[in-house]
């Protein structure tokens, strides 16, 4: 009874000591983006979403109501301090979105639990809420 005991306490204090060797970034996860101010001008958008899935995972995703289906495009990601650089794999997400090319910059201007605020290299601000 007494090895039980133990046991179980020696497996949960391995379980507790290796989360704490995780990090964790808070712009991991899928975010819906709500808002694109360009030039002052507000355009809001709800059918597009940015996956941070790893530190070097990311996914575009955009909703076309129109034939009810979701296309993905899938690239990588850097990022050095506040700066995100993302390269995706498929050129066909220029003509879906407003990114000129597979490659793209963002400056982080916020973000928290919930929100988060990107600054493009252009001078654009995309609002995105955590979904």
């Amino acid at each position: 009874m007494i090895i039980k005991k133990y046991g179980i306490f020696f497996v949960l204090l391995l379980f507790i000591t290796t989360c704490n060797n995780v990090t964790f970034s808070p712009l991991v996860g899928k975010w819906q983006l709500k808002t694109i101010e360009k030039n002052g001008e507000i355009e809001s958008v709800d059918t597009v979403w940015y996956n941070f899935q790893s530190k070097s995972i990311f996914s575009f995703q955009i909703y076309e109501p129109q034939q009810d289906r979701y296309r993905s495009y899938v690239g990588l990601r850097t990022q050095n301090d506040k700066v995100v650089s993302i390269k995706l794999q498929d050129v066909a997400v220029v003509n879906l979105s407003d990114w000129s090319s597979v490659n793209r910059s963002f400056t982080i201007i916020n973000m928290n639990k919930r929100r988060l605020l990107l600054q493009s290299e252009e001078g654009y601000f995309y609002s995105f809420n955590k979904y």
